[in-house]
């Protein structure tokens, strides 16, 4: 519960960079619908490595430290993939505030996926504009939760 500002911003710079990566092969897809719709040759496909290498240099040494510096080391593989370490607690007060915080990134989503919903009724209006608008609104909502579960952590500790 000490280091708990460092796993948010993580978690926050993950989605992020996900994010960006999904945007390039949203836009990749576009571009083969386009080769579809007309067969006739020339074809051709563009992508930008730039986001997906960005993606993996900065995630791979995240999943590396977690595995590394995971609480329990024999078992740190599966739990980085699986377990967040912002879930690891060492005692029952940990337990607790957890419990809340889970309790609260969970009423969060009641609200949000409402708001998301009735943000993507809007998507055919803008889909000139931002074609990848519902890549991010899929993305706000664990951005949501994991905002609402270190605010309340922060705030009952």
């Amino acid at each position: 519960m000490k280091k708990m500002f460092q796993p948010a911003i993580l978690t926050v710079i993950t989605i992020i960079l996900f994010g960006w990566a999904m945007i390039t092969f949203y836009d990749v897809h576009g571009q083969f619908a386009k080769v579809l719709e007309n067969p006739e040759p020339p074809w051709e496909l563009t992508i930008n490595f730039t986001p997906i290498l960005i993606f993996f240099i900065v995630c791979t040494p995240i999943a590396i430290y977690l595995i590394k510096y995971g609480k329990n080391k024999h078992n740190s593989i599966k739990k980085a993939f699986l377990l967040p370490p912002e879930l690891e607690e060492a005692d029952e007060r940990e337990q607790l505030i957890t419990a809340k915080a889970c309790r609260n990134s969970y009423i969060t989503m009641w609200y949000i996926a409402p708001i998301a919903a009735l943000l993507m009724s809007y998507y055919p209006f803008i889909q000139e504009q931002i074609p990848f608008y519902p890549i991010i609104i899929i993305l706000v909502l664990p951005l949501s939760q994991i905002i609402s579960y270190f605010y309340s952590l922060q705030k009952n500790l």
